[in-house]
């Protein structure tokens, strides 16, 4: 039983799954400390600064991250260090963009800001900075299929946020200011970690070619919808609530989203080990293997996510009131809505990072820019109609079912994926984690 109990944890997918699992639970603490003590107003405009610093650094990271697991992986050593030196090229000018960017913005701005905004804007470019290390630290690690490592990082950034927040909350100067610091000194201090542990690759920046600087740049270019477009949905909602229904409302419709942290733990986690399997097939020119991989990996994680899709369908309002407080229990219709449209999220994610490992990166780009203009159409116009944050629930599986269609539509062209195999592959991969677990039980 030992040694298969060891050959279990030592799972890329167990690892990965477990890295995204202790983020999820810090995050939900520092949420559920959070909700509790800022105003329905604070709490909103604490989420829209969160959600605009993560679109900034979901640009970096759709621009970089699968194409340093691509060239990377696999690579000889010169060649990788080549790659990475490339990468903190890339990611240092960026990153200095963003911080020149932020301080202008805050500078021209300051007349039409308020207070609030004042103080946050400057931090964007501040917080993209004291992230960096730590996100490539990340990227080098999933890269190298090291998913163990990448676990301390998600617990020395959210953990000491947790902590961080734990003193605020006992000291009583839970403030927005405060809460920032906080969040910015999570960073800082994962960010030594990776640094220490020498993770990051930093010093093969001395390695970098522009030849390779514009080979990565011009993938990722691409790439960047990919990785952007569920931070612009949840951007656009947010911004669609603010100007139509206000910041509270905003506070109201986070509840969903938390909900959601379930059913993104299994699917980041088994995207990130799906990417190599994919990538793999496709440069192989298997486009059998690469429809395989795609029903395997869809299947098996709707076939994970619909009982706990049930299971937080059955128990919604007491989960509210755990998450949050009775006040937040008018986000109840919403939290329903979005776990029924939670059910495709696996057939959309997959299809999207399939298109990418097959060189087809402008066309889930596209997909995924369509996705946004009619999230976007959809909110604003139901909001009009409904002025409700139901209406924004709503467009939310519009935008969906539009591109799982597309999406299926163009795999049909370049694998010979069908709906039957995602069932029947899945199913069978399921079988066999279930048979795993059990015989480690035995």
């Amino acid at each position: 039983m030992l040694p298969g109990l060891f050959s279990f944890f030592r799972n890329k997918q167990f690892q990965s799954l477990l890295g995204n699992v202790v983020s999820a639970v810090f995050n939900v603490l520092s949420f559920a400390i959070l909700v509790r003590l800022l105003s329905l107003d604070d709490f909103g405009i604490w989420v829209i600064f969160t959600t605009t610093y993560n679109i900034l650094d979901q640009v970096r990271t759709g621009l970089l991250q699968s194409g340093l697991i691509k060239f990377y992986s696999g690579a000889e050593a010169q060649a990788a260090k080549t790659v990475a030196g490339a990468a903190w090229h890339v990611a240092l000018l960026l990153t200095a963009a963003y911080i020149v960017l932020s301080l202008a913005g805050a500078f021209v701005a300051t007349p039409w800001l308020d207070a609030n905004w004042r103080f946050f804007i400057p931090w964007l470019g501040i917080l993209t900075l004291l992230s960096l290390p730590m996100n490539f630290a990340t990227w080098v690690l999933q890269a190298e299929n090291r998913f163990h490592q990448i676990v301390y990082i998600r617990i020395a950034q959210n953990g000491s946020f947790l902590v961080l927040v734990g003193i605020l909350w006992l000291t009583g100067q839970v403030t927005l200011p405060n809460v920032l610091y906080a969040y910015a000194a999570s960073m800082a201090v994962s960010s030594l970690y990776c640094l220490a542990r020498r993770w990051t690759g930093i010093r093969n920046i001395v390695f970098r070619t522009r030849q390779q600087a514009m080979e990565l740049y011009r993938y990722g270019r691409l790439i960047i919808g990919s990785i952007l477009s569920s931070s612009l949905i949840n951007y656009t909602n947010n911004m669609v609530i603010l100007t139509m229904l206000g910041s509270a409302k905003v506070a109201l419709f986070s509840i969903p989203q938390k909900f959601m942290e379930v059913i993104e733990i299994l699917l980041r986690s088994f995207v990130a080990t799906a990417q190599p399997t994919i990538s793999a097939a496709a440069n192989r020119n298997d486009p059998k293997a690469v429809a395989i991989a795609f029903c395997r990996y869809t299947g098996t994680v709707t076939i994970l996510i619909i009982p706990c899709i049930v299971g937080m369908l059955l128990f919604t309002e007491p989960l509210i009131i755990l998450l949050a407080d009775k006040e937040y229990l008018e986000a109840r219709h919403v939290v329903r809505i979005t776990l029924l449209t939670a059910i495709l999220w696996p057939l959309d994610r997959f299809n999207g990072v399939t298109l990418d490992m097959i060189n087809l990166p402008q066309v889930n780009f596209f997909k995924n820019m369509l996705k946004l203009v009619l999230n976007a159409l959809f909110a604003v116009v139901l909001t009009w109609i409904f002025p409700d944050i139901i209406s924004v629930a709503i467009a939310g599986f519009l935008h969906i079912v539009f591109a799982v269609g597309y999406g299926y539509h163009i795999m049909k062209k370049h694998t010979a994926v069908n709906f039957a195999d995602i069932w029947k592959y899945g199913w069978a991969e399921f079988r066999q984690l279930v048979n795993k677990v059990l015989k480690l039980s035995h």
